[in-house]
């Protein structure tokens, strides 16, 4: 299981996931004399003086503890390669999913109503990083099967 590359792609997945559920602040919107930032777990607004002036809760942790578990669980699928390939395709769309709600929600002003700048901070790269790892992960397991089934030929 540890020897396969998919595992350690897998595994790099999950840390740069895992680094996002620290609650580091993924965007912040600037409007007026007011400034927003998003994390995963609350999108907090900031008066002029830098104090939380409302904080509103979102429950977008939710969906990337729900990725975890799904990559978890399909690197221990290692034995039935047929399961784990549909799962690393769910974990693929389900990661690309999130990245592009959390970019298309963020510019759409769906967040914040029509912010004055948008400042998309480094940490949400590791969105699209995990998603890289998660194909690179799904590659590696449609090449074992392939190879499994070649084999299966052969006998």
């Amino acid at each position: 299981m540890l020897q396969r590359i998919q595992t350690v792609y897998w595994g790099l997945s999950l840390v740069c996931l895992s680094v996002l559920l620290s609650g580091l602040d993924l965007i912040v919107f600037q409007k007026d004399d007011l400034t927003f930032k998003l994390s995963l777990y609350s999108l907090k607004q900031y008066d002029v003086t830098g104090k939380v002036f409302k904080e509103s809760s979102n429950y977008n942790f939710v969906l990337i503890l729900l990725l975890l578990i799904i990559t978890i669980y399909s690197i221990f699928q290692f034995k039935n390669l047929k399961k784990q390939l549909n799962l690393a395709k769910w974990v693929v769309y389900f990661n690309l999913l999130i990245s592009a709600m959390l970019i298309v929600f963020s510019y759409a002003g769906m967040i914040v109503s029509n912010p004055l700048s948008i400042k998309l901070n480094f940490w949400v790269a590791l969105l699209f990083v995990s998603s890289v790892f998660s194909i690179l992960a799904y590659l590696g397991v449609k090449k074992d099967k392939s190879l499994l089934d070649s084999v299966d030929r052969i006998r």
